[in-house]
């Protein structure tokens, strides 16, 4: 696949978010299906990049975890008298997962006579994400050019990669437990805002049933109703969550402002915990996407329902 392929692939869905929003412009007197569209549009628009982004990651990855025994048979195939290129043309035909379509690459270049160290440095480029592969990638290079022992070079390269490696998954293995608290605070989180949804939403209506009879005394009412006849800035949040009720039919009133305010929540939330926690697990917020996601999808899914059908 080539570069304007990619590039006509990333800009499709921002071609369909952009014309799902101008449908949804049209449906401009009913805000529930406009607001639809423009929800549908803005994800997406924002989806398909962050997980094109997390496979990228993905990749880079794993041809970072095939690097080390990629270089232990460069470095054997040197040893047995072959050059560099030809090591590498032997390469091309063993399996390293991600890394033999790199591979591949390194070698078609060769053989149209392009330099061995541009072709070392466009492999780099192409994996500028990883600054490991970077650091290899010049190592390479610099003994390429001084005439060093290149086997041995890539030998004890190798052997630090293994190091390096056999450290991330020490490291992964004892922040797992971490990342399972955070899955577990999240959704420690979505049981008191249930919780509070089902507690706090009867009150409200049993206020607002004695203030009309005369005898409302308590303070928990509805933080919107100054709004009508008082409009500021901080009404900003009135008017988005009614959006919202209107949307996914969260309610009115009292109810529908802390509805509205507690899906708010369990998006913000597992948007942001599901990136700590692929910081946490994997090093990279990047990692964070997937957790996010299945986060973030969850949460909203559940309290929707517990809203609608308690």
């Amino acid at each position: 696949m080539g570069i304007k392929d990619k590039i006509k692939i990333r800009h499709a869905p921002l071609i369909v978010a952009g014309i799902l929003s101008v449908i949804g412009l049209l449906f401009y007197n009913s805000i529930a299906i406009m607001g639809n569209f423009i929800l549908l549009a803005a994800v997406i628009g924002i989806l398909p990049y962050a997980l094109l982004t997390y496979f990228d990651f993905k990749k880079i990855k794993d041809v970072e975890d095939r690097l080390p025994n990629f270089l232990l048979d460069l470095s054997e195939e040197q040893k047995i008298g072959m050059t560099l290129p030809e090591a590498l043309k032997q390469a091309s035909r063993t399996d390293y997962g991600k890394l033999s379509i790199e591979i591949k690459k390194i070698n078609d270049q060769i053989s149209w006579g392009v330099p061995v160290q541009e072709v070392i440095s466009n492999f780099a480029i192409r994996m500028k994400r990883s600054k490991l592969i970077g650091r290899v990638a010049r190592i390479i290079n610099e003994a390429y050019n001084s005439g060093g022992d290149i086997a041995r070079t890539m030998e004890a390269t190798a052997s630090d990669l293994s190091l390096i490696k056999e450290a991330e998954k020490e490291r992964r293995a004892v922040t797992a437990q971490h990342m399972m608290v955070m899955y577990a605070i999240y959704f420690i989180f979505i049981g008191i805002v249930i919780g509070l949804s089902q507690t706090l939403i009867p009150m409200l209506k049993l206020n607002i049933q004695a203030g009309a009879a005369g005898g409302g005394i308590m303070a928990f009412q509805d933080p919107c109703t100054e709004c009508l006849t008082n409009p500021t800035i901080f009404c900003v949040s009135c008017t988005i969550f009614s959006l919202l009720c209107q949307m996914f039919a969260l309610g009115s009133g009292g109810a529908c402002y802390y509805n509205a305010l507690f899906i708010v929540m369990a998006v913000i939330q597992g948007i942001f915990t599901g990136l700590v926690a692929g910081q946490i697990g994997e090093n990279s917020v990047v990692a964070g996407v997937k957790h996010s996601i299945i986060m973030t999808a969850s949460g909203f899914g559940v309290l929707l329902i517990m809203i609608k059908f308690m």
